[in-house]
């Protein structure tokens, strides 16, 4: 048995190491970030001990771009990857003048906060971009881990500071424009796939900047929900633009299937030596085992194989026994992930406007893979008097998925009928991928799989959601540095999934059709007063008062087709 990951990659990668301290310390600088320069490449950062381990696909000689927070940046030039770098940063003292948006939407210096908040803007966020938000921040942020099943097609997980419950979520609450959105996965029935996480919805184009608050002091306000820390995220708006602007935008990124698994090609499919194919279930010597065992290959046997031509009594005829090397590469494709989008922004001394439209298409490397995702997003401002400023966000999205792919990790007769990733992992060394190919009803294992291709296209999960998040706000101001703040907002969206299990099905030998639909909603109603006063030049009195009513709703409907033999067992 050979285990392994497929994930997108490149074909040649540099690995550098090293370490980051302090220049005038020598101590050792945890949670330092390292990006190649004129890169789009996700970074790395030190750990407790200031050491990183950074893999790149540009050659030597390279740049590195170093930095941590309340330290001045460091472009760092490498000539020799054979030799550990020691890089010395050295501390300034009032670089962290920096502001950021902390909770309930308030902007503080950072150098003025009593607890640790990390902030990144949208260049940052376009250095690696993926259609996933979270895989975009990989690499860019102190303290925090995020980790993928499936690459750019399957969910992510943000922890920031390591696991603080081992009785329930780790992950840290989202605020968009200052509405708390959700970030479920929604994964009761899935059949073995791995559906996108709802924070990927959002279309990192529309984001201005992000700001992590790390641990419950920085997220106190947002209550216990918050404390795992909370990630707030802040659009774009037309301020700045004077006149109409308009900005358009489209790229293209391609991947394919690197860091495929060893295998062997000396045995092919069987067990102890011998193997004749009649049925794939048994029914021959040894067709029924999954496992390479069996005789070995390329040395001249003929061997009745699932591909072999039937003689006028319907028998396998023997064929060559050879091996093919790449029948687990021929299967991927090369994936494609299109991003189109246009906004229009305006803005005076008494309003601004933006909206924006972007569409993606992402074509996976899995055969029978795709999806489709649709945002429009408004944001605008309006200063009705001098006392009263008025406003309203709005983004709409739709997201489609005629099929998602089957987990490797998933277990069960339902969960193998679906996954192709699985079988491959055991794949006979003999198996001309082609043949399966061309015919999907020819199997070269019925005990356990059925054709990866009959898998990918008529086992299929398919996913469609669609959902609006938005808010309406005013601010009153009474007096100087006082602001009363209203806002109400909702998170709103319809998740709807079918599964379908083809009749012939090798482990559902006579179908299944599921349904599963989820309705969530929160809405948030809050008044505040923010009072704001500079007392000197060294110090500053900051007050705030609020209210706030949350309402939350979940509803979940799922339903199943049951097979015919569950149906004859119960009679």
């Amino acid at each position: 048995m050979v285990l392994g990951t497929v994930l997108p990659s490149a074909l040649a990668q540099t690995t550098l190491t090293g370490r980051i301290a302090d220049a005038r310390t020598g101590e050792p600088l945890a949670g330092a970030t390292l990006v190649p320069k004129s890169s789009k490449e996700v970074g790395t950062v030190t750990n407790y001990d200031g050491r990183f381990r950074l893999q790149t696909k540009q050659q030597l000689p390279l740049t590195l771009i170093v930095q941590f927070i309340g330290y001045r940046p460091q472009e760092v030039d490498v000539y020799d990857a054979s030799e550990e770098i020691d890089i010395q940063l050295i501390e300034v003292p009032n670089y962290l003048s920096e502001v950021v948006v902390t909770a309930l939407g308030i902007s503080r210096e950072k150098k003025a906060l009593g607890y640790s908040a990390q902030g990144i803007d949208a260049d940052a966020l376009s250095t690696g971009k993926d259609n996933n938000l979270l895989n975009s921040l990989e690499g860019k942020l102190a303290g925090v881990r995020i980790t993928n099943t499936q690459g750019d097609v399957g969910s992510s997980r943000i922890i920031i500071r390591g696991e603080t419950s081992i009785a329930g979520e780790n992950q840290p609450l989202f605020i968009v424009d200052g509405i708390p959105v959700d970030n479920s996965q929604l994964n009761a029935q899935t059949q073995g796939r791995d559906p996108k996480n709802a924070i990927a919805d959002l279309n990192p184009e529309d984001i201005e900047n992000i700001t992590v608050l790390k641990g419950p002091n920085a997220s106190a306000l947002y209550g216990s929900r918050a404390a795992h820390g909370a990630i707030v995220i802040t659009t774009k708006t037309g301020r700045g633009s004077k006149g109409l602007g308009i900005t358009v935008h489209s790229s293209t990124q391609l991947a394919t299937a690197a860091n495929l698994p060893d295998f062997q090609n000396v045995f092919g499919q069987g067990a102890g030596g011998q193997f004749s194919y009649v049925n794939g279930a048994g029914a021959g010597i040894n067709d029924g085992v999954d496992e390479s065992w069996g005789p070995r290959l390329d040395i001249g046997l003929l061997i009745p194989q699932f591909d072999s031509p039937l003689d006028a009594n319907g028998n396998r005829t023997a064929t060559p026994w050879v091996s093919h090397p790449d029948n687990v590469k021929d299967y991927f494709r090369t994936g494609l992930t299109q991003n189109t989008g246009i906004s229009i922004a305006r803005s005076a001394d008494n309003f601004q406007f933006r909206l924006a439209f972007n569409h993606e298409y992402q074509r996976s490397i899995v055969e029978g893979s795709s999806n489709n995702k649709s945002n429009v997003n408004l944001n605008v401002d309006y200063d009705l008097t001098k006392w009263l400023s008025v406003g309203a966000t709005a983004n709409y999205i739709i997201y489609k998925a005629p099929n998602i792919p089957g987990s490797a990790g998933a277990t069960g007769s339902n969960y193998r009928a679906n996954s192709t990733m699985l079988q491959y992992l055991w794949f006979g060394r003999q198996v001309d991928d082609a043949s399966l190919r061309d015919d999907y009803s020819r199997n070269w294992n019925a005990s356990y799989y059925s054709n990866p291709y009959w898998s990918a296209y008529y086992n299929t999960y398919e996913q469609e959601r669609h959902r609006l998040i938005g808010d309406l706000h005013a601010t009153f101001h009474v007096i100087k540095g006082l602001d009363l703040r209203f806002r109400t907002s909702t998170d709103w969206y319809q998740d709807r999934r079918k599964a379908k299990v083809k009749w012939g099905t090798s482990g559902t030998p006579y179908g299944k059709y599921e349904e599963d639909a989820y309705t969530v909603q929160e809405n948030n109603t809050e008044l505040t007063a923010v009072y704001n006063r500079k007392l000197s030049d060294d110090l500053t009195l900051d007050a705030l008062l609020g209210w706030n009513v949350r309402n939350k709703r979940y509803e979940n409907n799922y339903q199943a087709a049951p097979d015919w033999l569950w149906l004859t067992s119960i009679r």
